[in-house]
């Protein structure tokens, strides 16, 4: 890790494309040295700065040269500003600050970006995702203009960052509010990547447990987000595909036996549903028909049974397999 750098970005108000760019490059030392100015306060020496969403430099979206060098992110409408800019030429650097195994970089990179990054680019640059997918649809404009509408309801990162900016009857530092904001942001940021990075470990770990899969049954040992995976691998791995019940143990104690799906869109689509005459019962009344002594409920749906130990719930998977 770097021990110091130097950032420069614009003055005045802030918005959330230089505040997580900001916060993402604070990742890469143990000391950041923030400047914010005008264009005419560029640094004298720029090679010992990061310049960014001003001054006209690769990191900086709003000439009109840069815009058509840079481009859309992959596969949308959305154009770069400072934030996916940053992103993109010092991604590598961050990560490996932060432990991520090189193996990960570039999933890590993909993930991040569309889950964070592109709507951060997209508000900076004024562009409505929804709107521009319209263009496409045939609707009237009056439709157009309710779903344009009904899309711009939410309270977005980018909103929650711009009021981190002084109202106008503060007398709050500027620099202190954007200091705030960027602390804010980075907290965002490593909460994402700690998410993203735990479901890419427990991808890892969901493979290697549906590869020792038998008798239609996955066994997990703890408990990982695998429908995506049993999913995904299930239209071309025969294993994954023979999986009829996922055996876990429960977030609020005890286990659970859960049926995989069919389609993962249809959350009723049952490979191999529970016996229908569990449905809705709990404790004592499941109990007594399922032979199990340690069952605790079946949700009425019958998508999710549970019982109290490891044993029990994979008796309860292996009877469910034979009715």
């Amino acid at each position: 890790m770097q021990k110091k750098l130097n950032l420069f970005t614009h003055n005045g108000p802030f918005h959330a494309d230089e505040v997580f760019a900001t916060a993402m490059l604070s990742l890469m030392a143990e000391e950041i040295n923030v400047v914010r100015g005008s264009d005419e306060e560029l640094p004298e020496d720029p090679l010992n700065w990061i310049i960014y969403d001003i001054g006209g430099g690769e990191l900086d979206h709003h000439t009109p040269e840069n815009k058509g060098n840079n481009g859309c992110h992959p596969g949308t409408l959305i154009p770069y500003a400072a934030c996916g800019l940053v992103w993109r030429k010092y991604y590598k650097e961050i990560l490996n600050e932060q432990g991520c195994p090189e193996s990960y970089f570039e999933q890590v990179y993909s993930r991040m970006e569309s889950s964070l990054i592109l709507g951060i680019d997209a508000a900076d640059n004024g562009v409505n995702p929804v709107q521009e997918a319209l263009r496409e649809i045939d609707l009237s404009e009056d439709e157009k203009k309710e779903l344009v509408f009904q899309s711009n309801t939410a309270y977005t990162l980018s909103d929650m960052i711009r009021d981190f900016n002084p109202p106008w009857n503060s007398t709050m530092d500027y620099m202190d509010a954007f200091n705030d904001a960027v602390s804010f942001s980075r907290e965002i940021f490593l909460n994402r990547l700690d998410s993203i990075l735990s479901a890419l470990d427990g991808a890892d770990y969901v493979r290697s447990c549906i590869s020792f899969s038998s008798e239609h049954i996955l066994f997990l040992d703890r408990f990982a987000p695998w429908e995506g995976i049993l999913y995904s691998l299930s239209g071309y791995d025969p294993k994954a595909r023979d999986i009829w019940y996922v055996v876990f143990p429960s977030n609020r104690g005890g286990w659970n036996v859960q049926c995989a799906l069919r389609n993962s869109d249809d959350r009723t689509s049952y490979r191999h549903p529970l016996p229908a005459s569990w449905y809705g019962l709990r404790y004592q009344e499941l109990s007594d028909v399922c032979g199990i002594e340690g069952a605790v409920f079946c949700h009425p749906s019958g998508f999710l049974a549970g019982t109290r130990t490891q044993q029990e719930a994979m008796t309860m998977a292996r009877l469910a397999c034979k009715k």
